[in-house]
């Protein structure tokens, strides 16, 4: 029996079979598109295989993922074999989906091998980066690995890390900084001019080369607590809010320069292990009010106080054989300082502007006054020289307008016998008083 069809009908029953077309293969069936075939993947891999150039792999996830095998838009590290089967990151590829950026985990493991080292430039002058986070497994941060990434202030340095290479984090926005108890080593400028940085805590035995937080000018408070035996020259150069420093124990040598332009150090306990005070050390602290010298230093250094305006107690022990040039030059509160018994020399301009200096005996034992010494001391009015003075420089008592009575160990034949610079008209001028076989004890100090 033929049914009549209408024309409306036949082509709705067109558009179905060729509907059916479209998804039905030769044999009849459907079939789903393989892996291979037009459906794409994100996870981006090469094969990180045991070439020894750079190699590139997708298997860490955005997170750092220290599983590698998160498939995935993730950050693509490149890397190098070490000879003991580790890796160490230098690079990320910047063209992939995901790059470093806010807060970043480092991973412990990538592509199957254990990250033990961060190498430039792996974060040089990266401005994207704000927190870091590095595993217990990297031992070693080459230098300028994070050089110039000024918007980082938070990284977690775990414990396992035993080295940070030269700038590597130099030029940072780092806030605050916990060194790990395991860090053994820090290298040349590693923090330097980290200019918001505040507090720093050093938990280990590390040893540190020079400038490490040179010119953080917002640089507070530092606690060492542990065992150091040397801290390096410029250490805290120019970190003008520095207040309070607790230093390490077992101490012995501080460097030159360490605490220079410190302007704001005001309490500073030395340790009684201390034998060693390199030059310019609190060179222009113009805070710093007092300090005791430990028994042991046997040398003020030259410019050790140079330039220390608040400075007014000195304790110097009688371990003391010498103090340097302009050692405590422009000290300009100092009144009055004792110096120990004996003494082999006080070299040139030791106390020039100390321009309240009062009274001062001279130790037992120099040989001379060398030049300038009292240069510009326009408060002192008396003081003791022993007779073991021979000779003394030019202009060593320049503008002591206040000199007027001197005290010295030896006879007046002997005193006739000193050498004095004809420019030393203040000790020479006839209202002098002068008093003859005398002793430290005629000046009270």
């Amino acid at each position: 029996m033929r049914c009549k069809i209408s024309r409306r009908d036949f082509m709705k029953g067109a558009a179905v079979v060729a509907a059916s077309g479209l998804l039905v293969g030769c044999g009849g069936e459907a079939s789903a598109p393989s892996a291979g075939s037009g459906g794409s993947s994100n996870s981006g891999s090469s094969s990180g295989s045991s070439s020894s150039s750079d190699s590139t792999s997708g298997s860490g996830s955005s997170s750092g993922s220290s599983s590698g095998t998160e498939e995935g838009p993730h950050i693509v590290w490149t890397y190098k074999k070490k000879s003991d089967g580790t890796i160490y990151l230098n690079g990320y590829d910047a063209t992939a989906e995901i790059v470093p950026n806010g807060n970043v985990t480092i991973p412990a493991k990538y592509d199957g091998f254990v990250v033990s080292e961060l190498r430039y430039p792996l974060f040089y002058e990266n401005n994207d980066i704000e927190q870091v986070t590095i595993p217990e497994t990297v031992t070693i941060i080459g230098s300028q690995a994070f050089q110039r990434c000024k918007n980082l202030l938070s990284v977690t340095l775990t414990e396992g890390l035993k080295e940070i290479g030269d700038s590597a984090f130099r030029s940072c926005g780092l806030e605050r900084l916990t060194l790990p108890e395991s860090l053994t080593k820090v290298g040349d400028s590693a923090f330097a001019s980290n200019v918001a940085l505040e507090t720093v805590v050093i938990k280990g035995k590390t040893e540190f080369e020079l400038k490490t937080f040179d010119s953080c000018s917002n640089l507070t408070k530092v606690e060492f607590r542990n065992v150091i035996q040397t801290l390096p020259d410029y250490m805290f150069k120019d970190c003008a809010k520095l207040q309070t420093i607790q230093l390490p124990m077992k101490l012995k040598q501080i460097g030159k320069y360490i605490f220079i332009h410190c302007k704001l150090l005001d309490d500073v306990q030395l340790p009684d292990t201390v034998r060693e005070i390199g030059g310019s050390a609190f060179d222009t602290c113009t805070s710093l009010r007092s300090i005791k010298i430990p028994d042991g230093v046997t040398e003020i250094k030259w410019s050790v106080f140079y330039n220390c305006e608040n400075l007014t107690d000195v304790k110097i022990p009688s371990s003391v054989k010498l103090i340097g040039e302009t050692a405590f030059a422009g000290c300009k509160a100092l009144t009055r300082i004792k110096l120990p018994v004996q003494m082999s020399k006080i070299e040139s301009a030791a106390f020039s502007r100390c321009s309240a200096l009062q009274k001062i005996a001279l130790p037992e034992g120099i040989p001379e006054i060398a030049n300038q010494t009292f240069e510009n001391c326009v408060s002192l009015q008396e003081i003791y020289i022993p007779a073991s003075v021979k000779k003394v420089g030019a202009y060593a008592f320049n503008n002591c307008k206040s000199l007027n009575k001197v005290y010295f160990g030896g006879s007046e034949e002997m005193w006739g016998n000193v050498v004095i610079d004809s420019n030393d008209r203040y000790l020479t001028n006839t209202i002098m008083n002068r008093y003859w076989n005398q002793t430290a004890a005629s000046i009270g100090i």
